[in-house]
């Protein structure tokens, strides 16, 4: 079974196009709120879009997000993947309308979650005004990703590596969590070194302290 996750605009054309191709069993819309307002040129698309979806035997829901607050946003979007991934054989994200911020949000939503998760998902990409999509895994991704990452890590410490490889993106990490992954790993350090080794990673974009103590790895590359 397929389900389909949307990123609306004002324009179904590109949503027609995937649910007839790949007769999902579900289609979530998202749909962009500005300043807690939704755009009438998007309700009206909604509407249509639904129309289609019970056409084609597809049950259709419609997700809200305040697109101002990225993190809120991607937070959002993030629990309408986890929704459907596992409990269908694949998941369809398609990228093909909505204002881009929502795209992107979107896209950060998928690449926070874990590689078990994501491979789920198939990604499709519209091309403006041809109608014609390309369609790429997660991990496609994620992996042209990792080549920039792997130009910038090269610049780190293998104690500082060994510390983003293992911990998950968007996940709060105390700093006694990463103390013990870091005796996992065989190392021996202080908690007031890991500190200093923490915050050096934080200046340098790799993570966030989200409060005292609370660390979260950054899904955006530093630059």
């Amino acid at each position: 079974m397929v389900s389909v996750v949307l990123v609306l605009g004002f324009d179904i054309t590109h949503a027609v196009i995937t649910l007839v191709s790949f007769r999902p069993r579900t289609v979530t819309a998202v749909t962009a709120l500005v300043d807690g307002r939704i755009d009438q040129r998007s309700l009206v698309a909604y509407n249509s879009l639904e129309q289609v979806a019970l056409a084609l035997g597809a049950r259709c829901e419609r997700v809200d997000v305040e697109v101002l607050r990225f993190s809120d946003a991607v937070e959002a979007l993030r629990s309408v993947l986890l929704r459907h991934a596992g409990s269908e054989t694949s998941v369809v994200l398609d990228l093909g309308g909505g204002l881009r911020m929502l795209v992107v949000e979107a896209l950060t939503a998928l690449l926070s979650l874990p590689r078990s998760l994501r491979r789920y998902f198939k990604v499709l990409l519209y091309i403006e005004g041809q109608n014609r999509s390309v369609e790429l895994s997660s991990d496609d991704i994620a992996q042209e990703l990792m080549r920039g990452k792997e130009v910038l890590w090269s610049k780190l410490s293998y104690l500082e590596r060994a510390i983003l490889e293992n911990m998950e993106y968007s996940t709060p990490y105390t700093l006694g969590q990463i103390h013990q992954v870091v005796a996992q790993l065989g190392e021996t350090v202080s908690k007031q070194n890991l500190v200093r080794i923490l915050n050096k990673l934080v200046k340098r974009g790799y993570l966030e302290r989200v409060r005292r103590g609370v660390y979260v790895k950054r899904v955006s590359v530093p630059q």
